[in-house]
């Protein structure tokens, strides 16, 4: 089941308002990691957070006439969170019912293991990052490199809810562009990390 346009602009706006609540001065929320959490299309993510732009919901940063990088939320988006009610005519998307949200996400993340805990999957991960950093054609050095930014980044996952979100964007983006090929491994580990950072359920 995904989620209409409407269930989407609510979770972004909701994930976004969740940040400032627990960091005011954070720059937002990284595009990469707002599609990855929600697991959505980037056409849907940006066609939303177009909308919630365009009326005046959020903010965005962009970099040299690129996509947007960072969205957060602002004061007029934090009052109809605050209020879904008093906007109900206004914005649709405030009708959504939460359960059915709740709904599609369990959905999507039925396959995981319910056994598996927070450690191990960031364990799992980063040995697995890390099994295909060594067996790369990569140089020694830039292995060194590689495998010392996964030590530090894995160090600030497992810290969970204490993780600082800046310094989990700035690794991941960081992996992105000098060693993308072990992000998929690292992914699951980065997602559920934010979850807990966000209180998403």
């Amino acid at each position: 089941m995904s989620l209409s346009d409407n269930q989407v602009r609510l979770e972004i706006l909701q994930l976004l308002y969740n940040l400032a609540s627990d960091n005011p001065s954070s720059l937002g929320v990284d595009r990469a990691i707002i599609q990855a959490t929600l697991q959505i299309s980037q056409q849907q993510m940006d066609d939303s957070v177009s909308f919630l732009e365009a009326n005046g919901l959020v903010g965005l940063s962009r970099a040299d006439g690129t996509k947007w990088t960072f969205a957060k939320i602002t004061g007029d988006g934090l009052d109809v969170v605050d209020h879904k009610e008093r906007y109900a005519e206004k914005y649709a998307f405030t009708q959504n019912e939460t359960s059915q949200i709740q709904e599609s996400k369990q959905q999507k993340f039925s396959k995981k293991d319910p056994n598996a805990n927070f450690t191990e999957l960031v364990t799992t991960s980063f040995k697995q990052a890390s099994d295909q950093v060594l067996g790369s054609s990569k140089s020694n050095n830039d292995k060194s490199k590689i495998e010392k930014q996964l030590r530090e980044f894995q160090k600030e996952l497992t810290k969970a809810k204490k993780a600082d979100l800046n310094s989990i964007q700035k690794d991941w983006n960081w992996l992105k562009k000098n060693a993308g090929f072990i992000c998929p491994e690292v992914a699951p580990a980065v997602l559920e990390t934010v979850r807990l950072i966000l209180d998403l359920p």
